[in-house]
């Protein structure tokens, strides 16, 4: 069986605009977990969470979930979330 790994990371566009700086490590971390709303967005997100505790010292993660897939976090919540968190991951989940 053949195995196709993809990296979903896109290059940013426009002006002005670049990515976080990545942390050096995860030792101690708060991990931020936004979930789209969707049936397996959290199951996914608290997994992964578990994972990156278990096998990298993130010490905890935090949930904000969206109240719809269709929009965007409201502002004040991503930033609220991007104050207490090392790193934030996001998912969608079908």
């Amino acid at each position: 069986m053949t195995i196709t790994l993809v990296d979903p990371t896109l290059s940013v566009a426009g002006r002005g605009t670049s990515t976080a700086p990545r942390p050096a490590s995860l030792d101690d971390a708060v991990l931020g977990l936004v979930s789209n709303g969707k049936t397996h967005a959290r199951r996914i997100l608290v997994r992964v969470a578990q994972n990156l505790i278990d096998s990298h010292g993130a010490r905890d993660s935090v949930l904000l979930v969206k109240s719809t897939a269709n929009l965007p976090a409201a502002p004040e919540e991503v930033e609220a979330l991007a104050a207490d968190v090392t790193a934030i991951i996001a998912a969608i989940g079908d």
